[in-house]
């Protein structure tokens, strides 16, 4: 049994989110998104994987390549694009397994592999749907929807061609039927985390940390202090207030009268200066959250600053640009500081 893991990236047009980082890659309870993927297929006995990146998701290599969680992992590169049914095709027949888990990189599994594995065999399928019960709309009849993960058969790739942009939904389960093979669905129990914008990114942080909480897990290096799981490095003041549940990282810093209120996630090394409110927000690494400023419902990517006394809500926000505007004189030049010193003066003749 081989582990296919789907990590191209595709844009959201509406989110700032894509200029900062490929989606497998986003934070979520301070874990990429897709070590997720990595640790359910690792648990439930799985000990090769391939992961199919695209161009927009190179970034991806370097981050799998360092920690696979315990899978052999490689990695297969679509240039062309072949879509999902194609890159699991082409990743797929180049090993020697003959059942295939395909898992989508920017979901976090909740069912349990085994018991899909159970319904694969006992049905004889060449391929299994793991699909999740939606509740009925005004505008939609179908009782299920997929939910992005998938079994199949060595044969059932072989029917992937070759060339063109190949979709597993649209292009190679019809094509199954087509040929007169047999599609069994799994109806998973729980309703699989999905990451499909900037709303679902945050619900997925706090689904996530709400879970944690609610099963007791504590990471290694953090405790558990009421309904936070703080780091051993970082520095709480015990002036600070702590709401809800909130996930505190290495090295960070919450000062006195600053108040931190649940569901929020501090990156390493991010500070709350006092009198500050940090309320149901996200922020990544080295943030600093400024006196007296307030932010609600916000996203802060790696290293935003927050000025003193500002409110924010419902914001991404991502590093300012650093300009250095020069002077247009001469003699502008030769008196004018900039971030890094003096400008050079002129030489004279």
């Amino acid at each position: 049994m081989h582990g296919i893991v789907l990590a191209g990236s595709f844009a959201w047009s509406d989110s700032r989110l894509d200029r900062l980082r490929a989606r497998p890659l986003l934070p979520v309870a301070l874990q990429p998104l897709i070590s997720y993927t990595f640790r359910w297929l690792q648990q439930s006995g799985v000990e090769d994987a391939v992961v199919c990146l695209n161009q927009a998701s190179r970034s991806v290599r370097a981050a799998v390549e360092g920690d696979g969680h315990g899978l052999r992992l490689a990695v297969h590169e679509d240039l062309l694009p072949r879509g999902p049914a194609g890159c699991a095709r082409d990743a797929g027949l180049a090993s020697d397994a003959d059942t295939f888990v395909i898992a989508d990189s920017c979901a976090i599994p909740t069912v349990d592999l085994a018991d899909v594995l159970v319904t694969h065999r006992a049905s004889g399928a060449i391929a299994t749907v793991v699909v999740e019960r939606e509740q009925p709309r005004e505008w939609s009849h179908r009782p299920s929807v997929p939910s992005g993960m998938f079994v199949f058969e060595r044969r059932a790739l072989e029917l992937v061609p070759e060339k063109g942009f190949q979709d597993i939904k649209e292009n190679l389960i019809p094509r199954l039927y087509q040929a007169g093979e047999h599609v069994a669905a799994h109806v998973a129990r729980v309703r699989t985390i999905r990451v499909r914008n900037a709303k679902t990114y945050v619900d997925a942080n706090y689904m996530t940390l709400a879970g944690m909480l609610q099963r007791g897990v504590v990471p290694r290096d953090f405790v558990l202090s009421g309904d936070a799981l703080i780091h051993k490095s970082a520095q709480v003041d015990p002036g600070s207030r702590i709401l809800g549940p909130v996930l505190v990282g290495p090295d960070c810093r919450i000062m006195p009268r600053a108040t931190v209120v649940g569901p929020s996630v501090l990156g390493a090394g991010t500070a709350v200066a006092f009198d500050a409110v940090l309320s149901r927000s996200l922020a990544w690494e080295s943030c600093v959250v400024g006196p007296r400023s307030v932010v609600d419902g916000c996203v802060l990517a790696d290293n935003v600053v927050v000025e003193s006394n500002a409110h924010l809500c419902g914001e991404i926000r991502v590093p300012a640009p650093r300009t250095v505007i020069l002077p247009r004189t001469r003699a502008e030049r030769t008196r004018t500081r900039s971030p890094f010193g003096l400008w050079p003066r002129p030489e004279t003749r």
